[in-house]
């Protein structure tokens, strides 16, 4: 089924057997790389379907060549930078792009938390899709209990919230190809780096390979999907 009524105009894929009424469950959101068809996470999502989960995939807002969507440009006047620190670069300015984004994906949770009220949210991106994953689910405002960071790095945008943690952190996964040419692989690293500093608790997930999702990290993917939470300090 595909909404195209979310916040934002983002055009949503949703893959479910849960029926409309029914609230709960857990609510997977895949955010693609750049370029990839809107439907790129579409697939995925297909292999992590279970019972009791929505899995929503998104469609970045802005057209590439080629029919692709993106969630940012990457010319150099719109590029986001990259932090390779716990602090951003001093003549930093906030990327607009980064910010719709940012916005329009927490429209999208705002919008499943209110019609599902789902009782766990995890957000996994792949490239830009991971950058912009882990942007949001810093923030205190989103509620993710879960992120996942395949082959992405952290932006200098995403330090924020990083420094202004919620109630609570969600729990990350790191994966990363060691042979990856589009975004590096020491650019995965200092994202566990700094998530790690920080006190996140962080699976890191190498893998001999490049730009790409290989069947052991959908594997690892699901695994922490769908772990049990860990118990709480009244439990």
């Amino acid at each position: 089924m595909t909404s195209p009524d979310e916040p934002a105009g983002l055009r949503v894929a949703v893959l479910t057997a849960m029926p409309e009424d029914e609230r709960g469950g857990t609510a997977l959101i895949l955010l693609h790389g750049w370029g990839a068809p809107g439907d790129d996470m579409v697939g995925l999502g297909q292999l992590l379907a279970r019972p009791g989960t929505r899995v929503f995939a998104p469609a970045g807002p802005l057209p590439e060549f080629g029919g692709g969507r993106a969630w940012w440009r990457l010319e150099p006047d719109t590029r986001p930078a990259w932090a390779w620190d716990d602090q951003p670069p001093a003549d930093h300015v906030p990327n607009a792009l980064v910010t719709a984004a940012r916005e329009a994906v927490l429209g999208l949770l705002a919008t499943v938390r209110a019609r599902y009220a789902p009782e766990a949210v995890v957000v996994a991106g792949f490239s830009q899709g991971a950058m912009l994953a882990l942007d949001v689910a810093l923030r205190a405002e989103a509620g993710v209990d879960r992120v996942a960071a395949l082959s992405g790095v952290l932006l200098a945008d995403s330090l924020a919230g990083l420094h202004a943690p919620g109630p609570r952190r969600p729990r990350v996964l790191v994966a990363h190809g060691r042979t990856d040419a589009q975004v590096p692989f020491p650019g995965g690293e200092q994202a566990r780096d700094l998530l790690d500093r920080y006190g996140y608790d962080v699976t890191w997930r190498p893998f001999d390979g490049g730009h790409d999702i290989p069947p052991e990290i959908v594997a690892a993917l699901d695994t922490f999907v769908f772990a049990d939470p860990e118990p709480s300090a009244t439990d």
